[in-house]
């Protein structure tokens, strides 16, 4: 029995690895269930075995994203406020270097995935991010620059390849505390 699930635990994580390949080769809309069956070398069946359509396998491919935001998150909100921003702005950094290749994916989808009912905890998540990248004041203006600098992160990580992870790194950690002062 052990041999069985592991046969479909191997399955699902080359579905998913197939798949996160695709969506960034080609974008999620491009992407088809048939594509991702053929590079997973099984068939669109099997992929649907797995997952319930092509957002579940978008899901799979997001969750350990997700939940490393998720726990920063959790972890900046049980701070004082200058804390949180600190803790948020260099484990944002880490997360967006390390998270990299998703990032193209996601953007493609950014208009979307709020109409998503899969994605409501990640935007949710994104969200208070931004709140405490902002310094937990509430002030719009300072959510504001943290939306924009959030953005300007992410567009810069947009395009793996054309910096290494250290030059990346240096520039989102930079550009972040040069936009965002810490709550006063």
């Amino acid at each position: 029995m052990a041999a069985t699930s592991s046969v479909r635990d191997r399955t699902r994580l080359e579905i998913v690895q197939q798949a996160m390949s695709l969506f960034q080769e080609k974008g999620y809309n491009a992407t088809s269930l048939q594509d991702i069956a053929t590079a997973a070398g099984c068939s669109k069946a099997t992929v649907l075995y797995h997952f319930s359509d092509k957002t579940g396998v978008l899901v799979a491919v997001l969750e350990p994203s997700h939940v490393a935001l998720s726990k920063l998150v959790a972890e900046a909100s049980a701070l004082p406020a200058a804390e949180a921003q600190e803790l948020a702005i260099a484990r944002f950094v880490e997360l967006a270097v390390e998270f990299r290749g998703l990032i193209s994916v996601l953007q493609d989808l950014f208009g979307s995935l709020g109409e998503m009912p899969e994605f409501s905890g990640l935007v949710a998540e994104g969200l208070r991010l931004t709140g405490l990248l902002a310094g937990g004041t509430g002030n719009q203006l300072e959510l504001d620059v943290a939306a924009f600098a959030i953005n300007g992160l992410l567009g810069e990580c947009r395009h793996p390849g054309e910096r290494t992870d250290a030059e990346l790194h240096e520039l989102c950690n930079t550009a972040l505390r040069r936009l965002l002062r810490p709550p006063a």
